[in-house]
């Protein structure tokens, strides 16, 4: 197996590569959630797998894929389907793995992405160096707990100096190159370079033209240009409610019931931001679109990947946002959904 091929088969693990890569020390699974699983019996797919909450779990170990390969083979033969993704994320509260499982149960939809382009522009070297400068930083920064930024500007700045610097760096030649990244999104068929391209685009001069390549990338047929498009997007949107107007949720609410564990934690993300307005239109389109995958979200444990879908149901639940914040903190809203 080629190293593209592993990149591109564990796609959720290359948003905490460089996490994992820098870890000396021995971590254990905090967590194992599912999603997608309407229809099918829980107990008896936990039951069958291979790891379970508290086992030693090293992500730098090449048997990550046999372990991997494991969990698939179980969820087959306990469920009669595969499962749609198997994502191990770094950290929790405690510094160790979730592992997030999707099903292909009632409750997932195929997502409709873009074709793959075929042509040949890139970025300069220089831009992908910088780009792995950034996500190295960053990877390092979560894996302490220090990952603190201020996304006001539209674009994310951390309290990190070193990692700042690097963020500034992107914003200038992001707001240099803007065509260039539009070129890259739409045209490129190298993954990387749509995945680079996504992330700058965040970085660019705000304008509908930025949302619409943002937007765009965010239908990418690889995870990793989706994910980092749809974070910009929603950084965009917590830092301005006239931009979070611009943007459309309907894409957003496909990707909550998608099989691809990035794109519900991201696309949870976005609604979270555009779902502030209380718009009773966007309420009553999420209730009707995707209430069964928000409750699956929301019964997540870990507080930080559960708390976009816990405030959408709270809003859809038309509980004040002062109110909603205490009981979301207080686990009223939590793994029941509204209780």
């Amino acid at each position: 197996m080629t190293i593209s091929d592993i990149t591109l088969r564990l796609s959720p693990l290359l948003l905490f590569a460089s996490i994992i890569s820098a870890q000396d020390t021995a971590k254990r699974i905090g967590a194992i959630e599912f999603f997608g699983y309407s229809g099918f019996d829980l107990n008896k797919i936990r039951a069958s797998l291979p790891i379970r909450e508290g086992d030693s779990f090293d992500a730098v170990d090449s048997k990550i894929f046999e372990t991997i390969d494991r969990i698939r083979d179980s969820v087959k033969t306990s469920s009669g389907k595969l499962p749609t993704d198997v994502a191990p994320v770094c950290c929790d509260t405690h510094g160790n793995y979730m592992v997030f499982i999707g099903l292909a149960g009632d409750s997932t939809v195929n997502a409709s992405y873009n074709a793959v382009p075929t042509g040949t522009v890139r970025l300069p070297s220089t831009a992908v160096t910088l780009y792995r400068e950034l996500m190295d930083l960053s990877s390092s920064l979560v894996s302490e707990g220090r990952a603190i930024e201020d996304r006001s500007k539209g674009y994310a700045l951390s309290t990190d100096e070193n990692l700042r610097t690097k963020q500034l760096e992107a914003r200038s030649f992001a707001m240099e190159h803007q065509q260039m990244l539009s070129q890259v999104l739409h045209s490129s068929a190298d993954p990387e370079q749509r995945t680079v391209a996504a992330h700058f685009m965040g970085y660019a001069r705000q304008s509908r033209s930025q949302i619409a390549d943002l937007v765009w990338a965010s239908r990418d047929a690889h995870d990793g240009v989706r994910n980092n498009a749809i974070r910009a997007l929603g950084v965009l949107a917590e830092s301005n409610s006239k931009i979070a107007g611009q943007i459309p949720p309907e894409p957003f609410i496909k990707l909550l019931k998608s099989g691809v564990w990035t794109d519900r934690n991201k696309g949870g993300y976005v609604l979270e931001q555009l779902s502030k307005s209380r718009s009773a239109k966007l309420l009553r389109l999420l209730r009707a679109e995707a209430l069964e995958a928000l409750i699956e979200m929301a019964h997540w444990r870990s507080g930080g990947h559960a708390a976009s879908a816990r405030t959408i149901l709270g809003r859809i639940a038309g509980i004040e946002e002062g109110r909603l914040k205490q009981m979301i903190a207080a686990g009223e809203i939590g793994r029941a959904g509204i209780r």
